[in-house]
């Protein structure tokens, strides 16, 4: 691996805590200012647009820099800035969800169906009463490969536009 190679890499994980921190923050800030369910819950779509936007403009940098960009190099840089966004943010939401305001998503989840579907109100409320309210690590886990996957996803497509043409002899 060459010197700009490692400069590079190092470039794309920046990129990828900058951004996973600036997620963490935005859904905090949300939470704590007890925003309403359609605004706290549009925090999602705005930090998935931003999300792709991030990871298109670190491909089009790393073809810029290095010249040349294969669909792998593409998926790498995809993976690496989804894979540190959603370590950062699942983290935090199972820290939040566990011992800051255990009854954030209960909360949520009955003020959304209050306000969209108040007739389903009580087997909302019957759902919450039986599920199984155990939170573990698994959930973290899962949640970070999701958003590999999503990072994945949206690099190939991403680097296959770009990726660089061979020339044909």
């Amino acid at each position: 691996m060459s010197l700009s190679q490692k400069k590079l890499l190092l470039f794309i994980i920046g990129i990828g805590i900058i951004s996973g921190s600036i997620r963490v923050l935005i859904d905090y800030v949300f939470r704590y200012i007890d925003s309403s369910p359609i605004m706290y819950y549009s925090t999602f779509l705005i930090a998935f647009i931003a999300e792709i936007i991030i990871i298109i403009w670190a491909i089009k940098k790393y073809k810029n820099t290095k010249g040349t960009l294969t669909i792998i190099d593409a998926v790498k840089t995809g993976v690496i800035i989804m894979g540190s966004i959603g370590l950062f943010y699942c983290t935090m939401a199972f820290v939040y969800d566990t011992y800051i305001d255990p009854d954030f998503q209960t909360t949520m989840t009955i003020r959304f169906t209050e306000q969209f579907s108040p007739e389903q109100l009580a087997q909302v409320k019957e759902n919450i009463k039986n599920q199984n309210a155990a939170q573990s690590y698994i959930g973290v886990i899962m949640y970070t490969i999701w958003f590999v996957f999503l990072g994945a996803v949206i690099s190939l497509i991403a680097g296959a536009v770009l990726k660089t043409k061979e020339d044909i002899k």
